[in-house]
């Protein structure tokens, strides 16, 4: 699914991740542990926000948001996105059970099971990065190893550049849509903890024809918060 569907669906691969024990993003000195070399710290940022779960708020703007709790290692989460699409407001919440996504959209007006409000869909974990089959709060991580020219920006923040060509799925864009773009690579900046973890992390995927430059802002907090989630089962889902 492409950023069109970001008002009607969590089509978007938005990886939540990471987060500092205070909830605060940036300030304070480098983590004394931290590698010296910007883009070590970057991936090392990477790694240890996939060690326990966390909350997680990201901003896309006028294309709404997503806020929720992830266990990475678990592969157990739950979100919400709440968007507006043409005057109508839409809250689309995704449960994820053992690597299972399940969906379920409330959308004024509509009775279609899935998009009532009432009932659950089991997705179908297919479809690669940017679906909402095999959605994954890791991906956004895993597009910052596509980052180039990482640079210290302070004592505990780092500026680069994503290649697009590379990582545009996992932030959500259509397979074909890197081509499209103006630009190849767009600059994001990401800052850490006083242990070296992601805290927040922005960039701006560039408009693509009718579709405006999205903005997003992610931030983590409340590393090791507990993440109880069941999935949905008998009347509540779809199709059973």
């Amino acid at each position: 699914m492409t950023r069109g569907g970001l008002a009607l669906t969590l089509a978007v691969a938005l990886a939540m991740s990471g987060c500092g024990g205070d909830g605060e993003a940036g300030g304070g000195a480098k983590p004394a542990d931290a590698p010296k070399d910007a883009a070590a710290a970057l991936a090392s940022a990477g790694s240890k926000i996939q060690e326990q779960s966390y909350k997680s708020v990201i901003d896309m703007g006028a294309a709404g948001t997503i806020d929720g709790v992830m266990d990475p290692k678990r592969k157990t989460g739950e979100f919400v996105m709440s968007a507006e699409s043409e005057g109508t407001k839409v809250k689309t919440e995704t449960r994820i059970v053992d690597g299972v996504n399940y969906m379920k959209m409330t959308i004024p007006g509509a009775d279609i099971p899935g998009m009532d409000g009432k009932t659950w869909r089991k997705m179908s974990g297919t479809g690669g990065p940017g679906t909402l089959g095999s959605y994954d709060p890791t991906d956004t991580v895993k597009a910052l190893e596509a980052a180039a020219e990482v640079k210290w920006a302070g004592d505990n923040a780092v500026t680069g550049n994503i290649d697009l060509a590379k990582a545009g799925q996992q932030l959500g864009m259509g397979a074909g849509d890197a081509a499209k773009l103006p630009v190849a690579t767009v600059p994001f900046e990401a800052a850490f903890d006083g242990e070296g973890r992601l805290t927040k992390y922005t960039l701006t995927i560039p408009a693509i024809g009718s579709e405006p430059a999205t903005k997003m802002t992610m931030t983590y907090s409340d590393f090791g918060t507990p993440v109880d989630v069941q999935a949905p089962t008998g009347a509540e889902l779809a199709g059973e």
